[in-house]
């Protein structure tokens, strides 16, 4: 499990073969490509899956100021917030919502409930599997600029991948499974129910 950015960045060096760093301050090419790609990546990583690690919970009161057009109420979101998972109203699930510029728009009054995925800054917060996506992701990232090589760098993309698959199976298994859908009308007809 990662304890650093440090050591996330430096894992991914020496995948690449790279010497290891001792500050993403260091003068050295590493560290500045590590100091550059690191929040992009670290960023990526968590929205592309909802890791229980990362999901948070926020109740969103309406902005006085309203969408231009398409909706009627606007709901400002957490500076913390990568990506919504869900949004209810009174207990509900919103029908339609969207968001744009770091708020939801919707047609309800509020306040909103939210599930999100948050930044974590913090890598011991990470679960290790996780930080095994961010390390291959962080490979990917850096193997062009610092070795040159496109075959390696696509070597490191489907690594990440593969992390991120067995990730999100593990990670799945942390949570009830969701429900199968209520048999509508004519499927009950059908079955004869």
């Amino acid at each position: 499990m990662a304890t650093s950015v440090i050591e996330i960045c430096n894992n991914a060096l020496l995948d690449l073969g790279e010497e290891a760093i001792a500050s993403l301050t260091d003068n050295t090419k590493a560290a500045r490509l590590c100091n550059q790609r690191w929040p992009a990546v670290r960023d990526a990583v968590l929205r592309a899956h909802p890791w229980n690690c990362a999901t948070a919970q926020a109740e969103l009161a309406a902005s006085s100021a309203a969408p231009a057009w398409k909706h009627e109420t606007r709901f400002p979101l957490p500076a913390d917030c990568l990506r919504v998972l869900e949004v209810q109203c009174g207990g509900a699930a919103l029908a339609s919502w969207e968001v744009q510029e770091a708020a939801i728009l919707c047609d309800e009054a509020g306040p909103l409930d939210i599930a999100y995925i948050r930044r974590i800054e913090d890598p011991r917060l990470f679960d290790p599997l996780l930080g095994e996506a961010l390390t291959a992701r962080l490979s990917a990232t850096l193997a062009y600029p610092i070795t040159a090589s496109t075959s390696l760098a696509q070597a490191f993309w489907s690594l990440y991948a593969e992390k991120l698959r067995e990730a999100r199976g593990i990670d799945a298994r942390e949570a009830s499974p969701i429900p199968a859908p209520a048999p509508t009308s004519w499927l009950s007809a059908k079955m004869g129910r």
